[in-house]
């Protein structure tokens, strides 16, 4: 027995796994923020774009949007679709996981103002307020598990997401487009 109690034998193999388990977590865990940061940037970037789309859109020729009034979003309207395509071409640089449509995680709604109720109709001197949220699809393993949650009802396949949310407000300037060339 007091040849067993001085075997020091393997003691190096429990010390490493007691040291490279936890740094290979935290290596993971730094992996995943830097995905996170890089999204919500993304996901900042896709408001802004939205809303450069939007004050453009919203006061364009009604021939261009399938005769939709002006300073008007309809739902599944085709300028709702003209700002949210802006949106969804920023996110377009996120990496793509295992969805290569990402449309379906990307939300677009419009406000008054910043902070303001939702709304469809805009004043031509009123700020134009975009909301975009995103369900960034977390990919890293076992981080994703620590710093995402499951989102949706089960249709993900149990996948683990980060609802990212962003807004961008900018003044719609009633600006009255001419197109010439006998448009």
């Amino acid at each position: 027995m007091t040849r067993l109690s001085r075997n020091e034998r393997g003691h190096t193999y429990v010390e490493f796994l007691v040291v490279v388990v936890p740094f290979f977590l935290f290596v993971m865990c730094v992996l995943q923020s830097a995905l996170l940061q890089f999204a919500d940037l993304a996901v900042e970037r896709a408001a802004s774009v939205a809303a450069r789309s939007a004050v453009v859109v919203l006061d364009d020729d009604p021939k261009f949007y399938g005769g939709e009034p002006r300073d008007a979003v309809l739902p599944g309207g085709q300028r709702e679709a003209a700002v949210r395509r802006g949106a969804a071409n920023v996110l377009a640089a996120l990496p793509a996981g295992a969805d290569a449509d990402k449309s379906s995680q990307l939300t677009v709604t419009f406000a008054s103002g910043a902070g303001g109720q939702s709304t469809s109709r805009f004043d031509p001197a009123s700020p134009v307020t975009v909301r975009v949220a995103y369900l960034f699809r977390c990919g890293v393993p076992i981080a994703r598990k620590i710093m995402c949650h499951t989102a949706g009802s089960g249709a993900e396949g149990g996948e683990n997401f980060a609802r990212i949310e962003a807004e961008a407000t900018l003044p719609n300037q009633g600006a009255r487009y001419a197109y010439g060339g006998g448009q």
